[in-house]
């Protein structure tokens, strides 16, 4: 797990205002042997990441440029 920011603010895993990380993490499709790049807002005090609606369209694209690239 690679954190990328930092930010102080709502998280929204655990309903407190604390510093929420942004992490890229190596995801795989076993089903495809894909694996690509991730991008989650992590909680440390859940220990919890959580995908915004903006995080799944990138995610989303990054599987999909994984695909293209096999």
């Amino acid at each position: 797990m690679k954190i990328l920011k930092k930010k102080h603010k709502l998280c929204l895993i655990c309903m407190e205002e604390h510093e929420v990380q942004t992490v890229e993490i190596e995801e795989s499709d076993i089903n495809e042997e894909l694996s690509f790049l991730a991008v989650y807002e992590y909680c440390d005090r859940a220990d919890e990441l959580l995908e915004t609606e903006e995080m799944i369209r990138k995610n989303s694209d990054s599987l999909k440029a994984s695909r293209q690239s096999k």
